[in-house]
């Protein structure tokens, strides 16, 4: 294992935040999904509010799930990170992302200075904001016919 170009993150902290990774990585990848509640059985609809509710469950599922592959890749991508000695270091001005920020957030890929830059420059600009699941930007969805003309 190699440590992070700049130096700043000792070998224990790099192997604590392995740690913690390998552990997040190893929880999502067995955990039991049980894809039959994804699917409607014919004897649950006999009424149009099971339906719904079934549809509602169904689609809450779906969404976590999604969302905990999302973070699988973040979990995979930082531990490349940390295989090629890049990991804390941000990916914007090359600035080492602080100790605190990682053990907090160890996917983090920004330090703190350039994600509330980010962040401020997402709030101002909406119709350029993208999903971080989907990457697509609001304007990508046919939102433009619906911005105002000032």
């Amino acid at each position: 294992m190699s440590i992070s170009k700049n130096g700043f993150l000792t070998p224990a902290q790099l192997n604590k935040i392995k740690e913690i990774l390998l552990a997040e990585r190893e929880s999502i990848e067995n955990k039991d999904h049980d894809t039959s509640s994804y699917c409607l059985d014919k004897n649950e609809l006999s009424d149009v509010l099971d339906e719904a509710n079934i549809n509602i469950q169904a689609t809450k599922e779906l969404r976590f799930r999604n969302r905990e592959l999302f973070y699988l890749k973040k979990l995979n991508k930082s531990l490349d990170r940390i295989k090629r000695g890049t990991y804390g270091l941000c990916e914007d001005c090359d600035g080492p992302i602080g100790i605190e920020r990682l053990m907090a957030r160890p996917t983090a890929e920004l330090c703190i200075h350039c994600k509330e830059e980010s962040e401020l420059s997402e709030k101002n600009n909406f119709f350029q904001n993208k999903s971080k699941s989907l990457g697509q930007t609001i304007s990508d969805l046919n939102c433009r016919s619906q911005r105002p003309n000032f």
